[in-house]
């Protein structure tokens, strides 16, 4: 069976992404009959703005996946790349993050040659 395959980042990379933060809220719901109730709770956010950066196209697919681009709280910006992409029934995508201003891999992001046999 020929299909792309999309393997996506990193266990180092997604950790990084997909952070979240415990926060605390206090507010006033407002209901439609004009009634307020006072809250204040917990609540996990994310850390990482994500932002949509492009779309892998596949060899037989037009959309594999959605590439994002990712804005870190101290202001470092990494955009998801197609590291490599060996052939095993058709395509396997293996996705690593870029500096957007530098252009250079981010190293821990990366996948090693025996996780994805692209030597």
């Amino acid at each position: 069976m020929r299909i792309d395959q999309y393997i996506g980042l990193n266990d180092w990379a997604r950790k990084l992404v997909t952070r979240k933060q415990k926060v605390r809220e206090h507010g006033v719901q407002i209901f439609a009959d004009g009634k307020r109730k006072r809250f204040s709770r917990w609540r996990k956010i994310n850390v990482v703005r994500t932002e949509h950066a492009g779309v892998l196209r596949g060899a037989w697919n037009p959309a594999v996946a959605k590439l994002h681009r990712y804005t870190l709280p101290d202001g470092r910006v990494y955009v998801e790349h197609v590291q490599c992409a060996p052939w095993s029934g058709g395509p396997c995508y293996y996705i690593a993050l870029k500096d957007q201003f530098t252009g250079e891999w981010v190293p821990e992001s990366l996948w090693t040659d025996e996780e994805t046999n692209c030597a």
